[in-house]
């Protein structure tokens, strides 16, 4: 799509997650623990920082090097970072992956470890998101 004269892209950005596996955890109740499932349905993000953003995973595979990529469209700001983290048991090999995201009415917060073959399988599948057939 084209906004203001700008190339974008209209995503779907969505983070699910368990806290405790239920099939070896003391917590089987599942009104204890519940687990969360965070959609944004509608988040415009420029053509260009999205390439940034999938050159940025492309350059992690070779170099393991720390990024952080902004896709911010007015009001709204919307980064991905990974990057090593002191309060979490992140390593060169498995960083820290943390989504940024907050708009007028709300904030979100979602980090969690992730490894190579997470960051590869993520960037293959952001470049078949936009790869159009012959």
């Amino acid at each position: 799509m084209v906004l203001n004269a700008e190339p974008c892209l209209l995503m779907e950005l969505r983070s699910t997650g368990t806290m405790f596996r239920r099939d070896v955890s003391t917590f089987n109740d599942s009104r204890m623990v519940e687990d969360f499932d965070i959609r944004l349905p509608q988040v415009v993000v420029r053509r260009e920082h999205f390439d940034a953003l999938r050159r940025a995973l492309r350059q992690w595979q070779v170099d393991q090097e720390e990024f952080s990529v902004d896709l911010d469209w007015g009001d709204v700001t919307l980064t991905f970072e990974v990057a090593h983290r002191t309060d979490m048991s992140a390593s060169l090999w498995k960083p820290a992956f943390t989504l940024y995201y907050s708009c007028p009415s709300n904030r979100i917060e979602v980090t969690f470890l992730v490894d190579a073959s997470c960051l590869l399988e993520w960037s293959e599948s952001l470049d078949q998101a936009v790869s159009f057939p012959n």
